[in-house]
């Protein structure tokens, strides 16, 4: 008997420990965004969900806990626990979140602000590579009813509309009748991006516009509406009429894959995940994944604009130096335009990565006998012409040396002073934007490089 009992108290141990070892290595795994409505609806809670099944959880599921507040759940056969919460209340509301540790991930719709990062510097610094983190490419889209006949705006048209000093469809060269102005909440990260990029001169949005938290909810609003004029992420076109936006200096462009993705549409923004300096491995891990081609699959399926290489044909734009027609001639445009930290030859954060993605596109076995050819632009704006030159070359040198020592060769390049800008030289980010490095795909064998994707 008392043999019987040893055997049973032997084998109630064994299971004890057995069961602790266990738990030992079932590790939940907790994932919290806040911020952004544009990124929060749709595209956080997918992206969440995805990495939950790139992790081995099953049973995966989403659940609207309130309205722009959802939650994702999974379980592992160890019995771990995956945790996902995406709050979408406005850019704003994540950066305070995740300063105060409430939120892992703050999701934003622009860029964070000098004095932002100042006053987030106890986590770190929010513009290095390491805590910033563009996601996915949108555009601001200005947007009519489906039935309006106008095909275009200047910003400064639509500047006025929306600051109220234009009232009349007339006044924009449609048919007479009064406008009614539709945009989003304070709140909002896309608000925050048309202000600095459209009410530029320091105007006021007017009180007579009507204001949404939902873009979705504007958008259809907007749709329904004949005398309509509002604003929308890019991805959120669905049953509205998005019109071509220029500004002195620029090409009136539509907001699509293209121009968004090279960021030459005037209205174009990148979307943002933000990190502190001391963020878990599965924060970590969740990134990287986002950044992966997996993850900006993802992007592509919500709505926006993902980050993976692509090619297109295009036909190019007037007004640059004869020698520009030299470097792109027989070229196809590749999806990505490399831009640095202000007054500086650095790459941004999202140059980085499309280093990485570039050369990994040209191992591609149908690449490797592809040739890359790059056109650097900048404004002369205050400095002599002789040494934004040398800068230019500087620049393009730079992305030349990263892509060889990653085994990708560069067979052309050329700096130009002065050819066309894609922001006008007045705007806060003019510099920015318009200093840049354009990339092109020239197959020597003749062949058509279109419609590539990685």
């Amino acid at each position: 008997m008392r043999s019987k009992i040893n055997k049973l108290s032997s084998l109630a141990v064994y299971l004890l420990v057995g069961s602790l070892a266990l738990g030992a290595h079932a590790e939940s795994v907790t994932i919290r965004l806040h911020g952004s409505n544009t990124i929060g609806s749709k595209l956080g809670p997918s992206l969440v969900e995805a990495f939950a099944r790139q992790q081995g959880f099953v049973g995966v599921e989403r659940n609207e806990t309130a309205e722009l507040e959802f939650s994702i759940s999974g379980r592992r056969a160890d019995g771990s626990e995956f945790n996902g919460v995406v709050k979408a209340h406005g850019t704003n509301t994540g950066r305070i979140d995740l300063m105060s540790g409430a939120a892992d991930v703050w999701m934003a719709s622009r860029a964070a602000t000098p004095d932002e990062v100042a006053q987030a510097k106890a986590i770190g610094d929010l513009h290095s590579p390491q805590q910033e983190h563009v996601v996915a490419l949108d555009g601001l889209a200005i947007i009519v009813h489906p039935d309006n006949p106008l095909g275009e705006l200047r910003v400064e048209q639509i500047r006025d509309a929306f600051a109220g000093r234009i009232t009349d469809w007339s006044q924009l060269g449609g048919k007479p009748g009064p406008i009614k102005l539709y945009g989003r909440d304070d709140n909002s990260g896309t608000y925050d991006s048309f202000k600095s990029m459209v009410l530029t001169d320091g105007a006021a949005i007017s009180s007579a516009t009507q204001r949404f938290e939902s873009s979705s909810d504007l958008e259809r609003s907007v749709a329904e509406d004949p005398t309509a004029l509002g604003f929308v992420g890019f991805s959120y076109i669905a049953h509205s009429k998005a019109l071509a936006v220029r500004a002195e200096g620029t090409a009136a462009l539509k907001p699509e894959a293209l121009s968004v993705s090279t960021e030459d549409y005037l209205l174009a923004r990148r979307l943002y995940f933000y990190t502190a300096g001391n963020a878990s491995p599965e924060v970590t891990e969740f990134i990287e994944f986002v950044q992966s081609t997996a993850g900006q699959a993802i992007v592509a399926q919500t709505g926006f604009v993902a980050q993976n290489v692509f090619v297109a044909r295009v036909q190019p734009t007037p007004g640059n130096p004869s020698e520009y027609y030299d470097v792109i001639g027989h070229a196809d445009r590749l999806s990505m335009t490399f831009r640095f930290r202000p007054a500086s030859s650095t790459l941004d954060s999202r140059a980085l990565r499309d280093i990485e993605r570039l050369s990994a596109f040209m191992r591609l076995p149908e690449n490797q006998h592809k040739e890359l050819r790059l056109a650097a632009f900048s404004p002369k704006a205050e400095r002599a012409r002789l040494m934004t030159l040398l800068t230019l070359n500087d620049r393009v040198d730079h992305v030349s040396q990263l892509l060889a020592t990653r085994g990708v060769r560069v067979s052309m390049s050329r700096g130009f002073v002065d050819g066309p800008v894609v922001a006008p030289l007045g705007r806060a980010d003019s510099m920015v934007r318009n200093e840049r490095v354009e990339v092109w795909l020239v197959d020597p064998n003749g062949g058509i490089s279109g419609d590539q994707v990685l």
